[in-house]
C-alpha cells in the first residue's frame, strides 16, 4: 500500500478530527473515503467530457439523435422502476391509525 503525505489547513484537520472522535473511526478512514469518492466523481466527469467531445467531433450522419418525448418516457420508466413498491396498509384508515374497536375509547 502506498503512503501519501499532504498538508491541510487547521480547520479541515479539526473537522476530520471531529468526525474520527465522534465515530470511533480513524482520520485515515475518512480521508481515504473522501479521496475515493472524489476520484469516482472526477472520473465520471472526465468520461462525460470525452463523450461530449467525441459526439461533437463526429459527423452528423454518425450522431444518433433521440426525440425529446422518447427521452422523457424512458426517464419516467426508470424513475418508476427505481421507486420501492409500497406495501398495502391493510386495516389502516385514511388517518394512518387502526380502526377503533367498538366500546373502547371516548365517543
Amino acid at each position: 500500500m502506498a503512503m501519501l503525505t499532504l498538508r491541510i489547513d487547521d480547520e479541515m484537520n479539526a473537522r476530520i478530527d471531529w468526525l474520527a472522535q465522534r465515530s470511533g473511526r480513524t482520520k485515515s478512514h475518512f480521508v481515504k473515503k473522501m479521496i475515493a469518492d472524489a476520484i469516482a466523481e472526477m472520473e465520471e466527469q472526465v468520461l462525460d467530457e470525452i463523450a461530449i467531445k467525441e459526439f461533437l467531433a463526429s459527423s452528423p450522419e454518425d450522431q444518433q439523435l433521440i426525440p425529446w418525448e422518447q427521452v422523457k418516457a424512458e426517464l419516467r420508466e426508470l424513475e418508476l422502476a427505481s421507486k420501492p413498491k409500497q406495501k398495502s396498509a391493510k386495516g389502516i384508515g385514511k388517518t394512518g391509525s387502526k380502526p377503533k374497536k367498538p366500546g373502547r375509547g371516548k365517543d
